[in-house]
């Protein structure tokens, strides 16, 4: 018995699409689309980007709006819409006191400190921003350091944030 071939696209982006389409559901697809948004973006530009009908994506952001998900800006040709940067780190703190104990995440902070220390010294400089005005456009080591410490660095802050969330929870609960 032979498989059926898969169908052809002449898009192989247009497949990923349809895969994405059918492995998630609307409302998926709308927060994915969001949590990615850092400018205001239109409803309609969402719904371009989520597959899906422009009166169901005014409603799902009206709802992320109602719990902070999303904010919203008013202008004279329409509401705009982009994620809510908050809530986006809180989340990740979040995620990041579920995934980890205390210890975990101090043990974590501390390899994230040797880490940026090792590049700082290695470098002679202080953040990824002055090593990236000094590489030149083919150290392909240099340029895997610098988005290692990028990401170091962001991991850091948010480790730092877990841990002080930590504290918090002592203090006020």
């Amino acid at each position: 018995m032979e498989a059926e071939p898969p169908p052809e696209y002449d898009d192989v982006n247009e497949a990923v699409v349809e895969e994405w389409k059918q492995d998630t559901t609307t409302r998926e697809r709308i927060r994915t689309v969001v949590q990615r948004i850092h400018e205001p973006t239109s409803a309609v530009a969402i719904a371009e980007r989520a597959r899906a009908s422009e009166p169901v994506v005014r409603d799902t952001l009206a709802d992320l709006a109602d719990i902070g998900l999303v904010e919203t800006q008013e202008t004279g040709r329409g509401m705009l819409y982009k994620r809510n940067d908050q809530m986006y780190i809180y989340r990740q703190v979040v995620e990041l006191q579920n995934q980890y104990d205390e210890a975990d995440l101090v043990a974590q902070l501390q390899d994230l400190k040797d880490t940026v220390n090792t590049l700082r010294d290695k470098y002679d400089v202080e953040s990824p921003t002055e090593l990236a005005q000094e590489l030149e456009p083919d150290d392909t080591e240099g340029w895997d350091d610098h988005t290692t410490w990028q990401t170091a660095q962001k991991n850091l802050y948010l480790a730092k944030a877990a841990l002080s969330f930590y504290d918090a929870q002592r203090v006020v609960v």
